[in-house]
């Protein structure tokens, strides 16, 4: 599986280039969108291990490639919500999906590529042996038995 670095040059995903010349004029000395893509990231890699299907890869702020469209839609609303700008109904919707998206895979329900092939299982028992009940076998017992008359 493949993981890509969360950090502010997603805005560019997450918005209209008007958009990101707004959001860089707001943007100051104390830019709050890399700690909202490591919050982003700490999330989503939480789900990530909690699915127990996926072993964690890369540094703090990398994420799945298959995960980037759903960090790219939280993010874009924390960021408009951060610069208390108004957030249209599509781009709720795809946040609140992005996050139902994560619920589901930290709970097991929506599998990840998988880093390796699982193995098969295997299975062990004892040798079957031929022969009379009381020596192990699995023959009945003809004690008692008549003999077929041919």
């Amino acid at each position: 599986m493949q993981w890509v670095t969360l950090n502010a040059d997603m805005l560019a995903e997450a918005f209209q280039e008007t958009e990101c010349q707004d959001l860089l004029a707001l943007r100051s000395t104390a830019d709050p969108v890399p700690g909202i893509c490591a919050g982003i990231a700490a999330r989503i890699r939480a789900a990530v291990q909690a699915n127990g299907r996926t072993q964690l890869a890369g540094g703090e702020c990398d994420i799945p490639q298959a995960l980037r469209g759903e960090a790219v839609a939280i993010l874009r609303v924390q960021v408009l919500t951060r610069y208390d700008m108004t957030i249209s109904d599509p781009r709720r919707d795809a946040a609140t999906a992005a996050e139902a998206r994560l619920d589901a895979i930290a709970k097991g329900e929506y599998p990840l590529a998988m880093d390796a092939v699982a193995t098969k299982p295997t299975y062990h028992a004892r040798k079957q042996r031929w022969g009379q009940p009381g020596s192990g076998g699995l023959m009945p017992s003809l004690l008692g038995r008549r003999p077929l008359r041919g």
